[in-house]
């Protein structure tokens, strides 16, 4: 059975035509047989998903797929006996293909992986697994329903030095968890401002390109990767880096739903550039017995400098504190230290290496049961990210002492609350002039994923948003 690409602009034209598809289980392969795959999104981090998995025995490189046929000429250099596509649904439709590696835009992950599941094909999707809560859980439904295999590209899950680390934290050996801290200190720089819309590159198919967004002018220096600073189609660095270590959070305190509150407090300072989203943000994930709190910094360690701040010697990674002690580290592993900062134990990571093994050993047998992160894994972690930047959008400017009485329930979130604000004044910023975006407390219902209470109605507009036909997720998948 194959779909046409009338038959995708049904199916993303409502439930009626997600309802007509019916694609038979893939008969179990053998440890020996090929798995052939398609790349859709041919960027960096694309090229490089094509090198790791041509790499593994048994995995042939039989598509790729770009809108920018630059970037798509780059990637055939390295496979080029695949067929080439511009169109992700010409690929999809493609019977040679059995699994398809979605590495495009944030806000091209979930349509893509929903498009693949309905054709029949397994998915290995980069993060954030969604660009917005309600398209996550629409990706989980649609590995569900259409029985695929579906992995999140969060590879920390596969780290041989990260699974038995959180597996003796987990054993209560350093006492209970108090808090879990995560970080992304990288320094990333200003994206520029530009006087009016600038030029679409003539090798991007900007329709293709946009998909479910709207075909706004470019109103930046770059089309390509500065997209993760626009709303539109990214979601910050915290939707960026974030879900790597928002993962690693949720993880090591075993945390299997969204949490009940959430608070934002952060801004974009320095650069007066086309970005929007925060570049200096701390995230409150108030889980009750356990909160989570999650920093962003894209700045120096002060102005003029280019060296990043560091937090127990964690730069980017988790910083998880209990009553005996506290683990310090992530990808490629960490160490436990006591109360005293002296070294317990080192557990040495080798970065998730085999996250792509565990992927395809996964298509072959069928058991999905097999992921170390699985669909509703990256839906949950993207989700942390996403109830933050929630808050952020719906928040107003505020003074320092009223986002510290905010959040003075809790001490921990007011110390790192006092950091940030020194981080900024060593960057010479002047909250008079900038000040700190104050996003509300937010209540969710974990089971329904929708906000409610005050101001559920602007946070809710916020939980889906609005697709451009036919690039269209449909609510029954």
């Amino acid at each position: 059975m194959t779909i046409s690409r009338r038959g995708f602009l049904k199916t993303t034209a409502g439930a009626a035509g997600a309802a007509a598809l019916a694609w038979p289980v893939r008969n179990v392969l053998g440890a020996n047989d090929t798995v052939r795959v398609g790349f859709i999104g041919l960027g960096g981090r694309g090229r490089h998903s094509v090198k790791w998995f041509s790499g593994l025995p048994g995995v042939e490189v039989v598509g790729l797929c770009d809108p920018d046929k630059g970037a798509l000429a780059s990637a055939q250099k390295g496979a080029p006996k695949a067929k080439a596509y511009t169109d992700l649904r010409k690929l999809l439709e493609d019977k040679s293909v059995d699994a398809v590696v979605v590495s495009t835009c944030n806000h091209w992950h979930a349509l893509a992986t929903v498009w693949a599941c309905q054709a029949g094909k397994d998915v290995y999707c980069e993060k954030p697994l969604s660009h917005s809560i309600w398209e996550g859980r629409k990706v989980v439904e649609a590995m569900t329903k259409y029985k695929r295999i579906v992995q999140t590209g969060t590879q920390n899950r596969s780290d041989v030095g990260l699974r038995p680390a959180f597996e003796f934290i987990q054993s209560g050996q350093l006492g209970k968890i108090k808090m879990v801290r995560g970080f992304c200190y990288r320094n990333r720089g200003s994206i520029g401002k530009v006087d009016g819309p600038q030029p679409i590159p003539p090798n991007v198919d900007y329709d293709l390109w946009s998909g479910p967004r709207e075909m706004t002018p470019l109103t930046r220096k770059k089309l390509q990767y500065d997209w993760h600073w626009v709303w539109a189609t990214g979601n910050g660095d915290i939707g960026n880096q974030g879900p790597h270590e928002t993962d690693l959070c949720r993880w090591v305190v075993g945390k299997k739903d969204l949490p009940p509150r959430v608070i934002s407090i952060g801004g974009r300072f320095c650069w007066n550039d086309d970005g929007e989203t925060a570049n200096t943000q701390l995230v409150v994930l108030d889980y009750g017995d356990v909160p989570i709190l999650f920093e962003v910094r894209n700045l120096g360690r002060k102005k003029g400098q280019s060296a990043e701040d560091a937090y127990k010697g964690v730069r980017v990674g988790v910083v998880v504190e209990c009553e005996g002690g506290y683990f310090a580290g992530g990808r490629g592993g960490g160490w436990t230290y006591d109360n005293k900062g002296e070294r317990i134990k080192q557990y040495k990571g080798d970065a998730g290496g085999n996250h792509h093994k565990n992927f395809i050993d996964a298509v072959r047998s069928r058991k999905g049961e097999t992921l170390h992160s699985d669909a509703n894994e990256g839906h949950l972690s993207a989700a942390l990210a996403h109830m933050g930047n929630i808050s952020h959008r719906v928040g107003k400017a505020a003074g320092n002492d009223a986002c510290t009485e905010a959040i003075k329930a809790n001490k921990e979130a007011c110390e790192s609350l006092g950091r940030i604000t020194e981080h900024l004044k060593s960057n010479e910023v002047d909250f008079t002039k900038t000040p700190l975006t104050l996003g509300p407390w937010l209540t969710m219902d974990s089971a329904k994923e929708q906000f409610t209470g005050e101001f559920a109605d602007q946070a809710n507009k916020l939980v889906r948003e609005t697709y451009r036909s036919p690039y269209v997720i449909p609510d029954q998948v």
